[in-house]
């Protein structure tokens, strides 16, 4: 009975074994190199440059298959993201290109160091950067494209060549762009890129005043302030920026102010705190004065709070010695729309009098990547109280005007 059983045993194992030897697979995958292993998945696609007769935006993975059958077929197999299956003849030719290609990127990639690979973008340059043509690209990273027939958008690289750029974009598919038709490529933050923002400037100032922020090396604007006042800067390095400005009001005559804003700036790693130093010096009817300042500025190019201090001078009596406070910041609502508000601060007392004096500009501006335009309200307090020999005479008085300005920001990033 027992030896009945183990017959039966047996022979139901033989028909349960059938089908697991006739599934048994008549194909193997091939390792094409070491750094990708048997399936080519979409970064490697992209980091590698691989496949480019295959759109980035619909392509999951790829592996070549090898016949277990005396021909031995090879097979290039390519799942997309739209569920179709490309099941295409191959040479070993095409193998033997794929993993040159490969080894040959991984040799660039060494060479030109870590910052090269595809890591996070604060891991390598600071968000808003402009990318020059001699520094590395970073695959998988969202960048503001614009270009030079001023078209521009936004996309994640995913492939870049010596002669061109391939990005993701969300409405447009797969773009490729000629590096020689590019004007700007600007890394943006992960707040930027989770918003859909594009980069409209590195908020180097608010209405007027400075923050503690630079223009990049390259990278300049020119202000338009209520029609007669001209204002321009332009960075001569990353560090470092030189402005100028004029008014061109008619009755003025020779009393129309022409001035020189130097600013020289410093930023934390993560570019979330600057600290900065300059002056404004102003020329008008044979007249010099002006103000030095220091200042800080914490946060993005897009959502910071300064804070400052400035001593006014003169060409007769040298530096006062009551500080000007400053107080602004800026915060982005949306793609296009920026509120903002910078604050000035007086106050001076001796044993005869007391005064205080505030001023500022309070609005919104409205940007896009080349031009940008402000409207607000500028705005002024004083008080003052004095004693004289007869008594003492207080006084109030508030004034409001409209401000707006235009501006134009060109150059790019060298």
């Amino acid at each position: 009975m027992h030896y009945l059983l183990r017959i039966g045993f047996a022979g139901l194992a033989l028909v349960a074994s059938a089908p697991a030897r006739a599934q048994a697979p008549a194909e193997r995958t091939l390792v094409v190199s070491p750094a990708v292993g048997e399936v080519i998945d979409a970064a490697e696609k992209a980091r590698f440059g691989l496949f480019p007769n295959y759109a980035a935006d619909n392509f999951l993975d790829a592996r070549f298959v090898r016949a277990l059958a005396p021909d031995s077929a090879l097979t290039l197999r390519i799942r997309q993201r739209d569920g179709q299956v490309l099941n295409r003849p191959s040479l070993p030719v095409e193998f033997d290109a794929v993993r040159a290609v490969i080894d040959g990127r991984l040799r660039e990639l060494v060479q030109a160091g870590p910052v090269a690979a595809p890591v996070a973008p604060s891991a390598a340059l600071a968000p808003g950067y402009v990318v020059a043509s001699s520094q590395p690209e970073l695959i998988g990273s969202s960048y503001s494209v614009e270009l030079k027939s001023g078209n521009s958008f936004i996309g994640v690289l995913r492939t870049a060549g010596p002669q061109e750029l391939e990005f993701e974009t969300k409405d447009l598919g797969t773009v490729r762009v000629q590096r020689t038709n590019l004007r700007d490529l600007v890394l943006l933050t992960a707040q930027q890129t989770r918003k859909g923002y594009d980069y409209v400037g590195n908020g180097n100032r608010l209405f007027f005043g400075p923050t503690a922020r630079n223009l990049r090396r390259g990278e300049g604007y020119v202000q338009d302030i209520d029609i007669f006042l001209l204002n321009a800067n332009y960075g001569i390095t990353n560090n470092f920026s030189m402005g100028i400005i004029a008014s061109f009001i008619p009755a003025a005559g020779s009393y129309n102010l022409i001035g020189f804003t130097p600013k020289v700036s410093f930023g934390s790693k993560n570019d979330n705190l600057h600290f900065g130093t300059g002056a404004m010096l102003i020329f008008v009817g044979g007249y010099a004065a002006g103000v030095t300042y220091a200042n800080a500025t914490v946060g993005s190019a897009d959502n910071n709070l300064t804070g400052g201090v400035g001593f006014g001078f003169s060409g007769g009596g040298g530096f006062g010695s009551t500080p000007v406070l400053m107080l602004g910041g800026a915060t982005r609502v949306s793609r296009r729309i920026s509120l903002m508000n910078e604050t000035y601060v007086v106050h001076y007392s001796d044993s005869y009098s007391k005064r205080t004096a505030l001023a500022g500009i309070a609005g919104l501006r409205v940007a896009w990547p080349r031009i940008s335009g402000g409207l607000g309200l500028m705005y002024a307090h004083n008080s003052y109280d004095e004693q004289y020999s007869f008594g003492r005479v207080s006084q109030n008085y508030t004034d409001a005007y409209p401000y707006g300005e235009v501006t134009f920001r060109f150059g790019r990033v060298k």
